[in-house]
């Protein structure tokens, strides 16, 4: 079973990804808001009918409730129920009976109605409570338009009925910002939280290349540093001309190790310069440089007979456009990452370069014989700063696929993973 971990040629852009996905929160929140304010309008209406009919009835209910004292009871368990804001007034437009409009009825004794009716003068307190009860008649009434009552046989004017909307109503209208809000609040916490974790990715990565600079660096310099103390040793030992003569031949061979350190100095600085900036790609061969990389890690393998094996395959493939730096430096991450793995003896490492005909590509295999991986492993293999071992930084294998995806173009995917039993890492290149 063949496992890709990668996303194409070069993979969707940074940049893409986040546009496309503001286009696609834009879209949700227009149309939850759409669909929100819709679905308000319509409860909207309806709310609106049933009071406009519940008033309409309560006005004509209002007369032979009046006069017939058996209705009365029904007609008070029905103005019970109404929750939204009536007000009666007489033909002289004197409020005589409300409810839901913020005053209690009690506190405005008949009496002191039938004053004000009569152009008496009455308490402050109950003229202030009266005129509060009057301006929210004013404010319903720019609302809805009365409904005037009349008697039914004269059709004389006996007054008016004054009613508003339900306070539910006023919440749902609200209801389509609300939830914009809400999803809006949601979308910020998300990048909020994706911008943290980024940042928490910065820091690991800095880290982790700090880390990687300084072992980079560690095993020439402490080779330099041992051929120095050499140097020495042999200088305060110097004497007779046939130790001399000995004393040349070895420091022919001793210069020849140091420039090779020198080398690979030069060979890392070069490495880290490439990092961020766009590579000089070059037309070559990949399989010296693969053979070349191998051999440098073929030292660091633990000593002893029969300890590690490694098999190298190499056929003849075309040329390739690279980096012989990063690529190297590739190549030596996926080796490395190999070579924790092995966690049995005999272990081995199968290194192959071939050209694979069906896709015209260049690929590079690594197998090894190792712990292999789990699911859950495989697909976070290459995230920055996720590793699996007690020492290490997690970056071999991510700084493997942006110089394998980012810089050559290419893929760098998991062919196959099992606990146990080992692990194949590919690098395909484009010919």
């Amino acid at each position: 079973m063949e496992r890709r971990i990668g996303t194409g040629v070069r993979g969707p852009r940074p940049g893409l990804i986040k546009a496309t996905l503001f286009l696609l929160s834009a879209v949700l929140v227009v149309a939850l808001f759409l669909f929100t304010n819709r679905t308000i309008a319509k409860l909207t209406r309806e709310v609106q009918a049933t009071s406009r009919v519940l008033a309409r009835f309560c006005a004509q209910a209002s007369i032979p409730v009046t006069q017939n004292p058996e209705l009365q009871g029904v007609f008070a368990d029905l103005i019970g129920s109404i929750d939204f804001p009536l007000i009666l007034t007489d033909d002289h437009g004197v409020p005589r009976a409300w409810r839901a409009v913020g005053v209690d009825p009690e506190l405005v004794p008949a009496a002191s109605i039938d004053s004000v009716a009569q152009g008496q003068e009455i308490a402050p307190v109950i003229r202030a409570r009266l005129t509060r009860i009057e301006r929210r008649l004013t404010d319903l009434d720019r609302r809805n338009e009365p409904i005037q009552m009349k008697e039914f046989s004269t059709g004389t004017q006996l007054g008016a009925l004054h009613y508003g909307e339900p306070p539910v109503l006023e919440q749902l209208r609200w209801m389509p910002y609300a939830s914009v809000a809400a999803v809006a609040l949601l979308i910020s916490l998300g990048l909020m939280g994706l911008a943290g974790i980024r940042q928490a990715e910065k820091r690991t990565i800095w880290v982790g290349m700090a880390k990687e600079t300084a072992h980079q660096l560690g095993t020439p310099l402490s080779s330099l540093m041992g051929w120095i103390e050499l140097l020495r040793a042999h200088d305060e030992t110097a004497g007779s001309s046939r130790h001399l003569e000995f004393d040349r031949a070895e420091l022919g061979e001793t210069l020849g190790e140091m420039e090779r350190d020198l080398d690979r100095l030069n060979r890392v600085a070069q490495r880290f310069s490439h990092v961020g900036s766009a590579p000089n790609l070059q037309l070559q061969d990949p399989t010296p440089v693969v053979r070349e990389a191998v051999a440098y890690m073929k030292r660091r393998l633990p000593q002893g007979t029969g300890e590690v094996e490694v098999v190298e395959r190499y056929e003849d493939v075309p040329p390739i456009n690279l980096s012989r730096e990063l690529l190297e430096w590739a190549v030596e991450n996926l080796f490395s990452n190999a070579i924790d793995a092995l966690d049995r003896r005999p272990a081995r490492i199968r290194v192959t370069v071939e050209r694979r005909k069906e896709t015209e590509t260049v690929e590079i295999v690594i197998e090894d014989n190792g712990r292999g991986m789990a699911p859950a492993e495989q697909r976070r293999a290459f995230e920055p700063g996720y590793t699996t071992k007690r020492r290490g930084w997690g970056l071999g294998l991510a700084l493997a696929r942006r110089v394998v995806e980012e810089y050559h173009g290419g893929q760098l995917f998991i062919r196959t993973s099992v606990p146990g039993q080992g692990t194949t890492i590919v690098a395909s290149f484009p010919t």
